[in-house]
């Protein structure tokens, strides 16, 4: 089946090269042409699009992706996941914390039956060979464990950046995904499982990236927020914040 990697980037010149290298190299080893690269970039302020581009010459499967306005990750992505081509569509950090050979292994899951595979830093035999440092890994957690008490989700690890579904799942959710930042992934898995989709979780070899920042005052009450509406919104009280700054959060 072909296989679509969409990268979402934003401002990651030091970054981006290093993951374009090793995807591309490791699907076009395994796929040859059967599968596409989507870099989707908005709001660039720096060298990441021009790096791109560069990269892409010669390379047809290569397709790019840029809005001049910053959408968010999720607003990328829901933009990449519009023009995808394969019958199984993905998506990965640019900044390579999930290398690609690990990445494949999510696909084959999919081509086990799986429609929805994503990868875990908290599995038992997951390898964290760079480890985030404590406060980050306190908040991981205790997000995960309000997107369990809120959704319902016996998912360890929802932020995860590895996530690969069939086609048909993208198809079935795209048009009730609202959010574009913290919650998105939480949304997406939420709609999948309330329509039945078959999710696993696989683990995987993971790295931390050490430049990686986090203002923690500023995004736990976010993060808080984004769960906070993504419930309401897929409720029964979802009129009452229907003209709410959703998509912002």
């Amino acid at each position: 089946m072909k296989v679509s990697i969409i990268v979402p980037a934003y401002n990651e010149e030091e970054r981006i090269l290093k993951t374009l290298n090793d995807y591309y190299n490791t699907f076009n080893t395994t796929f040859r042409n059967n599968f596409e690269l989507i870099v989707e970039m908005d709001g660039c302020t720096d060298n990441t699009p021009e790096i791109v581009r560069e990269f892409s010459r010669g390379k047809n499967n290569i397709r790019i992706l840029e809005f001049p306005k910053r959408l968010g990750k999720g607003g990328g992505i829901k933009e990449a996941f519009k023009i995808a081509n394969g019958e199984i569509i993905g998506f990965t950090d640019a900044d390579d914390s999930t290398p690609a050979k690990e990445f494949l292994k999510l696909i084959k899951e999919i081509e086990n039956g799986y429609d929805v595979v994503l990868g875990s830093r908290w599995l038992k035999e997951s390898r964290v060979l760079i480890p985030q440092p404590l406060y980050r890994q306190i908040l991981s957690r205790g997000f995960n464990l309000l997107v369990r008490i809120f959704f319902g989700l016996s998912i360890r690890d929802t932020q995860c950046g590895a996530k690969v579904f069939r086609k048909d799942v993208v198809d079935a959710v795209l048009s009730d995904l609202q959010v574009n930042g913290f919650a998105f992934d939480v949304e997406l898995l939420y709609l999948a499982h309330k329509k039945g989709f078959r999710i696993k979780e696989v683990p995987i070899e993971w790295y931390n990236d050490k430049n990686s920042t986090l203002d923690v005052k500023k995004v736990v009450p976010e993060m808080f927020m984004a769960l906070v509406k993504v419930r309401l919104y897929h409720s029964p009280f979802k009129a009452i914040i229907k003209t709410s700054k959703l998509k912002g959060q």
